[in-house]
């Protein structure tokens, strides 16, 4: 699958929020997520632009969803679109441990508070950071074969309709966070 996305930072996030409910997006849930970011042995993915991880979110008070992520090189100069691979695992320690063990190193921890909304058939996040503030992330799932420029256009177009025209950001939290470390 491509994940298509555009992200902007914003100021107030209560303000977005009643703008996207004017546009009639449809909020789903709350939950907070824990990213843990991998290198490769043989590559350094900050040079290659690609990602691994492991999520973990919340599915209920006890139990936790947990994914295993690639996240393939940006696909376009716009937007962070990219090839994407998920698996659920079953076990954190247990696949830490088999990344480990081929070689792979922890990088860096991400940890976010995020609400989703849907709005058609696109996914809108506000994501709320400690140390780099609030993002709205805009974001489409598709097939390869998917005008990735006309999705992109049409995502700018809903960034439109919320009037928010500036602040775009390509960069990932991930890297986000470790400029902000230097």
């Amino acid at each position: 699958m491509i994940e298509v996305e555009i992200k902007a930072k914003i100021e107030n996030p209560k303000y977005e929020i009643e703008k996207l409910d004017k546009l009639g997006a449809k909020y789903s849930h709350t939950e907070r997520q824990h990213d843990i970011y991998f290198n490769a042995p043989d590559k350094d993915y900050k040079k290659t632009d690609e990602a691994l991880r492991i999520r973990k979110i919340p599915k209920n008070d006890t139990e936790f969803e947990k994914i295993l992520t690639y996240k393939g090189p940006k696909l376009n100069d716009i937007s962070k679109t990219r090839k994407e691979i998920e698996v659920e695992i079953s076990s954190i320690t247990k696949m830490t441990e088999i990344l480990e063990n081929l070689g792979f190193k922890k990088a860096a921890t991400v940890d976010k508070i995020r609400r989703i909304f849907t709005y058609e058939n696109y996914t809108i996040t506000i994501d709320k950071l400690e140390k780099l503030g609030t993002y709205m992330e805009i974001e489409d799932v598709v097939t390869e074969d998917a005008n990735i420029d006309e999705i992109c256009d049409n995502i700018m177009e809903i960034f439109k309709k919320l009037d928010i025209t500036d602040n775009f950001e390509r960069t990932s939290y991930l890297e986000l966070l470790e400029e902000n470390k230097e």
